[in-house]
């Protein structure tokens, strides 16, 4: 990838990341505010996300093996820009549009991370992949430290739809700059065929772990577990601009975490780093139902956030690298992902029925059990993703 294109992939999907702090927390928050059966109706709202996102990828990786890979990933911007226009426009009856508005987020993310994934993939070797990613983590760590106490301020200070008129105006600039992408020549791959690739890795272990690994971040630390994190900071502490600045505290020592790791465990082993980062978010959970206060709930979160995110980074080198190795040929590379995003979104579809399920009994020990069982799995993501080479070479 040359290096302009790279630095245009990177804004890119760091604006990217600036929707999605907006759509994400702050849109939780939004939907507390706005309705007395919030937590079934978030359920809700992320079951149908995810599932249009899983039916979305599949045809997605079919349309776009030897095509329109740019133009797909375009479209995703387009869909995304949609959608928060229609935010906007609902203002507090969103809550009465759950399946529309689900429709238009579950396809945006389709149609965007899976040519991203395979820009990735096909455009950074692996010696260097390393590099890009912690780049990446380090730009979207930054954007995590500023943007959610200066969205929450704003909010605060005016009200969520003139914010989210500031995020559709963000999502026009993404859209400008994804027509500098480069739309390379692409080679002529073999047609779609993904009961092929199953078998040609399902024997292998590695690949097993790691789908798995991504299944367990499905229905924890990129699925329900985030919700139910965010819904108790809210209800703790109250605000959107407390939400924020709890954030942005655990986000800048998430970049302090992410640099020495560069630095350190760069080119090293780092099997024991990944199974701390696994064990330290379970410990902190276990203080909240011990104590059980603003200021545990803060270490919680802070532990949560610094941990997982050198998790997902550590998982994310291993998932891209054995993506362009010996493994994985590039015959099979669109088939593979469209395996990771389909086991990714059946781990969220399930976290997020069992959280709507457990929601509908309106028994708080329920859902701090819930709360406690998913913190728990993430111990098990790390010992999966330890079994994982880094496949550098």
């Amino acid at each position: 990838m040359k290096k302009n294109e790279e630095n245009t992939i990177l804004w890119i999907n760091n604006m990217r990341v600036i929707t999605d702090i907006f759509l994400g927390p702050f849109l939780t928050a939004y939907f507390i505010k706005t309705t007395k059966n919030s937590i079934p109706s978030i359920s809700y709202y992320y079951i149908l996300l995810y599932t249009i996102c899983m039916i979305g990828t599949y045809f997605t990786a079919k349309i776009i093996k030897n095509k329109f890979r740019i133009g797909s990933f375009r479209l995703g911007v387009f869909i995304r820009f949609i959608y928060i226009l229609l935010i906007i426009i609902l203002k507090e009856k969103i809550i009465k549009h759950l399946l529309l508005i689900a429709f238009f987020s579950g396809l945006s993310t389709a149609v965007y991370w899976f040519p991203y994934n395979l820009f990735v993939i096909n455009k950074i070797n692996n010696k260097n992949r390393t590099n890009f990613t912690v780049k990446n983590e380090t730009m979207t760590a930054t954007i995590n430290i500023i943007f959610p106490i200066l969205l929450g301020t704003i909010i605060s200070k005016t009200n969520f739809e003139l914010t989210a008129l500031i995020i559709l105006g963000i999502s026009i600039i993404q859209l400008l700059l994804s027509f500098f992408l480069i739309n390379d020549k692409e080679d002529k791959y073999p047609s779609f065929n993904i009961n092929k690739t199953i078998k040609l890795i399902k024997n292998n272990k590695e690949i097993k772990n790691l789908l798995l690994a991504q299944f367990i971040f499905g229905m924890t630390t990129y699925g329900s577990l985030e919700k139910l994190k965010t819904i108790l900071i809210i209800q703790s502490l109250k605000t959107d601009l407390n939400l924020g600045i709890i954030t942005s505290l655990a986000t800048i020592l998430s970049i302090i975490t992410i640099k020495i790791y560069s630095k350190i465990y760069k080119e090293k082993n780092d099997k024991n780093i990944i199974l701390l980062s696994s064990i330290l978010p379970v410990i902190s959970v276990f203080i909240i139902f011990f104590i059980k206060n603003p200021f545990t709930i803060i270490l919680y979160n802070i532990f949560y956030t610094v941990f997982t995110t050198l998790l997902h980074l550590t998982a994310n080198i291993r998932l891209f690298n054995i993506s362009d190795s010996k493994i994985i040929d590039k015959n099979n590379q669109c088939e593979f992902f469209t395996l990771r995003e389909i086991t990714l979104n059946i781990g969220r579809i399930l976290g997020f029925i069992v959280m709507y399920l457990i929601s509908k009994t309106n028994n708080e020990i329920l859902l701090n059990s819930n709360l406690l069982l998913l913190t728990v799995l993430i111990v098990l993501i790390g010992l999966l993703v330890r079994k994982v080479k880094k496949y550098e070479e």
